[in-house]
């Protein structure tokens, strides 16, 4: 893009210095949160679908029983429509819960040498057009757009398509007059403090703590006994659950 001028030449390499590994500390939580829906996914789907036939049975209960309360009979129908309009947002999480599975498992399986391309390509990237290096770049809803798909590419290994992106992303800076120029970042430390902050609470939490999870196989199978448990415990609640419907 040119030279820039952004602040203190120290400041600014400590900045980008960064934002890079703050960068691939979130790719690598993405990882290991695929890694865990691949790992306990199925377990966890059963459970969860468990979990809606139990709530949908007690709100049927819940609905026959306040119609008995007012001397009414249950109008079928009537009911069917309160079901499907409370268990709605239920089902929508299930069927995302559904499609984050179906995509943990399609997940680029990529080479040393790709894995390494793919971080030259991004890092170049990221000088040219990462919202919090270039900040004109959030004014512009081209560059947003393809700085969202660059992220995406990253995150899941898409070295092909990553590689396509140079192209418009160079065309669209010229077209745009941003391809160089001055560019300067004001509160530079207080930028570094709060991604040095924001390094800290990704290492710290879920999902990239799962990776101490995955790494340990009896970590993993303790794991997939407890998620066991719980569908054995909304089963028996399920069965429950019928004989106060019968």
């Amino acid at each position: 893009m040119g030279e820039m001028i952004r602040g203190e030449n120290t400041s600014y390499a400590r900045y980008e210095e960064l934002i890079t590994r703050r960068d691939n500390l979130r790719k690598e939580a993405f990882q290991y949160h695929r890694a865990y829906v691949r790992e306990f996914g199925d377990l966890i789907l059963e459970v969860f679908r468990k979990k809606i036939e139990c709530i949908q049975k007690k709100k049927t209960i819940e609905y026959c029983q306040a119609a008995l309360n007012h001397g009414k009979v249950v109008d079928q129908k009537q009911m069917q429509e309160y079901l499907e309009k409370e268990m709605a947002e239920f089902k929508a999480q299930l069927d995302d819960m559904v499609k984050e599975h179906d995509s943990s498992l399609k997940d680029w399986n990529i080479t040393e040498k790709d894995a390494l391309e793919i971080k030259r390509i991004y890092h170049r990237l990221v000088k040219k057009i990462h919202p919090d290096i270039n900040p004109s770049v959030a004014g512009s809803e081209e560059l947003m757009d393809l700085w969202n798909r660059v992220v995406v590419c990253y995150d899941c290994n898409n070295l092909k398509e990553l590689r396509k992106l140079e192209v418009p992303v160079a065309k669209a800076l010229e077209d745009l007059g941003a391809s160089s120029g001055v560019i300067d970042i004001p509160n530079l430390d207080e930028k570094i403090k709060a991604i040095e902050e924001e390094i800290t609470r990704i290492t710290e939490t879920d999902p990239y703590q799962y990776k101490f999870l995955l790494t340990d196989a009896d970590a993993v199978d303790s794991k997939k006994e407890e998620l066991k448990e719980e569908l054995q415990t909304y089963e028996k609640y399920s069965d429950q659950l019928d004989d106060a419907l019968e």
